[in-house]
């Protein structure tokens, strides 16, 4: 007899570890063309359209995903762990997230963390050290001015975290992010 929970972890993660990757990693490439200055307009119109597609067809294939580990739920940690693995950056983790509503807010605010990392500072390694009533974030990312509000993603991250009566704590140069229990 077929175990269907292992089965659909399985399958999760051959989607996970192969075609969801490599659909990041070509929308990271065309990211980088459409950046580039000697791009033409014309060209830059088009690889968008391109990219917009690829955007699309990497939400569809997380939503296969998630429809596939819905009924296994991964504890908070490992959430963190796989989705750390799908960005295109080397990490550490010091610690352990705890399972439960906390340990899952506090998942996707690291991840929220680390998509920023990559794409506003160019990030290429993440570190998170993980205590009981702290979370350091660092990222060996280019200096960025927070002259600039919180951007959205930023902003629902801070919501979160207050929501289960943490706050967030960003530095200067968006290098380095605190997440920490309220007093």
């Amino acid at each position: 007899m077929v175990d269907l929970a292992a089965e659909s972890a399985r399958i999760a993660r051959e989607l996970h570890d192969g075609i969801a990757q490599n659909l990041a990693a070509i929308g990271y490439s065309l990211d980088a063309e459409i950046g580039r200055s000697d791009t033409t307009a014309e060209s830059r119109t088009a690889l968008r359209l391109i990219r917009d597609e690829v955007t699309s067809l990497n939400a569809t294939m997380r939503e296969e995903i998630f429809k596939l580990r819905k009924a296994i739920e991964l504890e908070a940690h490992q959430e963190l762990i796989q989705s750390l693995q799908a960005l295109p950056l080397d990490f550490t983790i010091e610690g352990e997230l705890t399972d439960g509503a906390i340990g899952l807010a506090q998942c996707k605010v690291l991840v929220e963390l680390a998509r920023n990392a990559v794409s506003h500072s160019k990030a290429h390694k993440v570190t998170i050290d993980i205590l009981s009533t702290l979370i350091t974030f660092t990222s060996d990312g280019e200096s960025i001015s927070n002259t600039q509000r919180l951007g959205f993603g930023l902003q629902g991250a801070a919501e979160r975290l207050a929501s289960i009566g943490w706050e967030l704590e960003i530095s200067a140069d968006f290098s380095r992010t605190r997440l920490f229990k309220s007093s």
